[in-house]
């Protein structure tokens, strides 16, 4: 948990979230929401929800991520672990204070 504490204590903002990169990359290639969508295989409003924030990338979504845009899932999943972890020590910061260390 020290590892995730130093970057979240250092960071002042929020990490990015990977729908934002997803909407920058669709903006460069000149890809509407609908296209991606299809090339993806999956329903457009999932990839309206992750590019407004409003939904996670999921393993699932990750894969087809790395695939379509050659990078592989690992990336999409960093992100998104970023953002969680950020949250979540956000949300609950006292609450992780408490718990002990036992190694």
């Amino acid at each position: 948990m020290d590892n995730w504490q130093d970057i979240t204590d250092t960071r002042l903002v929020r990490p990015i979230h990977p729908g934002e990169v997803i909407a920058d990359i669709l903006d460069e290639l000149d890809i509407d929401t609908t296209k991606f969508s299809e090339i993806l295989g999956v329903s457009n409003q999932i990839v309206n929800e992750i590019i407004n924030c409003q939904s996670s990338i999921t393993v699932d979504i990750a894969i087809r991520l790395g695939k379509a845009l050659g990078n592989g899932p690992r990336l999409w999943l960093n992100l998104q672990q970023k953002v969680d972890v950020w949250d979540a020590l956000q949300s609950h910061k006292e609450e992780y204070e408490q718990v002990m260390t036992l190694v």
